[in-house]
């Protein structure tokens, strides 16, 4: 496909698919009402995540020459200028749309647009921080969807609560995946500032607080059997089970396998949520 190619990849729209998961899953759990404003919340926040893409890969360009050398601007597909076009364009085409939505909507916007920034050029080097950022993001497009539709629940801050933490361990693990160029260009990673082995051990307890979170909306009767079903039988195990490889000292050579089975685990737990209010039970 070429340059054409080269722009949807550097944008991943995989992550962008699961943005609009997340800000449809905000949605439902907090209305039943599906109009233009659903349509409109759910083409923001992709938007904004793709844009964020591209300027992490144009300042990750040297790194990424050690690390994934195949991504589109060490592999010579797309410039850097193309890249950062691409973050201005999106950012800006986001930001706009978010008018019509609402003040905090355009607020929200707004704010992550220039925090990827941050994150890319500067929050990325520092480790949690920057992992903290992302996962924030993560869990916001849950939030967002639910101020579009206008009412925030108590539901969604609990499943919000859970993509945070989810996220987390996963940028954890992909430290410890990235480790070689992240200490070669002095990025201060969760991995290289206290090893992998205890970052296995914070992954692992950080699982623990997912679990928790993810049992909570059962505990209080906030979701009926999908949810039970997916979040929690079928997914919950596969995230103690990529914990378990952290806990047993296997993180660095198992980084890749671990970090498939959180993503694994994260799909199935959002998917839970977001089918949750078209209950049978």
């Amino acid at each position: 496909m070429g340059k054409l190619g080269a722009y949807v990849e550097i944008s991943r729209p995989k992550n962008a698919l699961m943005s609009i998961l997340g800000t449809l899953t905000g949605w439902v759990n907090s209305t039943s009402v599906y109009d233009g404003r659903l349509i409109l919340a759910c083409l923001i926040p992709p938007l904004v995540l793709m844009a964020g893409n591209a300027i992490n890969d144009y300042y990750d360009a040297e790194i990424d020459a050690i690390n994934k050398p195949y991504r589109p601007i060490p592999s010579g597909r797309i410039s850097k200028r193309e890249a950062l076009n691409i973050y201005i364009a999106l950012s800006l085409f986001g930001i706009a749309l978010s008018i019509f939505l609402g003040f905090i909507e355009f607020l929200i916007v707004t704010a992550f647009s220039l925090s990827w920034y941050a994150y890319a050029r500067w929050l990325k080097r520092t480790g949690v921080p920057g992992n903290a950022l992302v996962s924030l993001g993560v869990a916001f497009t849950l939030i967002f969807g639910s101020l579009a539709a206008g009412n925030l629940t108590n539901k969604v801050i609990i499943f919000s609560s859970v993509a945070f933490t989810s996220n987390l361990i996963r940028e954890f693990v992909k430290a410890v995946e990235d480790l070689p160029g992240d200490r070669a260009h002095g990025v201060r990673t969760i991995a290289v500032r206290i090893g992998v082995k205890r970052t296995g051990i914070l992954v692992f307890l950080l699982s623990l607080a997912t679990v928790v979170l993810t049992i909570l909306p059962v505990i209080f009767r906030l979701t009926g059997i999908i949810y039970l079903s997916l979040s929690v039988i079928i997914s919950l195990p596969i995230l103690m089970l990529a914990s378990a490889i952290c806990l047993k000292g296997k993180l660095e050579e198992r980084a890749r396998e671990t970090s498939s089975l959180i993503k694994v685990s994260m799909f199935l737990g959002l998917l839970g949520m977001l089918l949750d209010p078209f209950r049978v039970v």
